[in-house]
């Protein structure tokens, strides 16, 4: 039996300060993966980046108002992810993978579907809203086997 040729699956794997990207180098029914970037942040908590307390600011006559700083962390948490979706982008359009998975926490999940390029959705088998980042590679590989089986 013919088969046509192999296509290259990489599967993405993140959160607000880890991104693990692997290449499949088995097939379907055994997938086999291996590192091809692995990407830390260590990012403070929102405490420690805000020393300062909230400024306040006039409002009118002799109204104040407190000046909200945000959550700094959070911030940070959705710059890393969507700069590692820049880099899928980059790589769908480089055709360095014919398929990819991504699986994310719904939070970076929610930042990052919005940066899609349609190349990357093109090539995209699905995105899974999961947070696994610290999963051992057996079990993502079991995940991974599960989620290519019907394609």
């Amino acid at each position: 039996m013919a088969h046509g040729p192999r296509k290259t699956l990489w599967v993405a794997v993140l959160d607000g300060s880890k991104g693990l990207i692997y290449r499949n180098e088995g097939d379907a029914e055994y997938p086999v993966l291996r590192p091809v970037e692995i990407s830390k942040q260590y990012i403070p908590a929102d405490r420690d980046i805000h020393t300062d307390r909230p400024g306040r600011m006039f409002v009118g006559t002799g109204h104040r108002s407190a000046v909200d700083q945000g959550d700094a962390h959070e911030h940070e948490e959705t710059r890393f992810v969507e700069k590692l979706v820049e880099h899928l982008n980059a790589a769908a359009l480089d055709g360095e993978f014919d398929q990819i998975l991504i699986y994310a926490d719904s939070d970076s999940l929610g930042d990052i579907r919005p940066h899609y390029h349609d190349e990357l959705t093109r090539r995209l088998i699905k995105d899974f809203p999961l947070d696994i980042v610290n999963e051992p590679v057996d079990k993502l590989e079991a995940r991974v086997k599960d989620a290519i089986a019907p394609y």
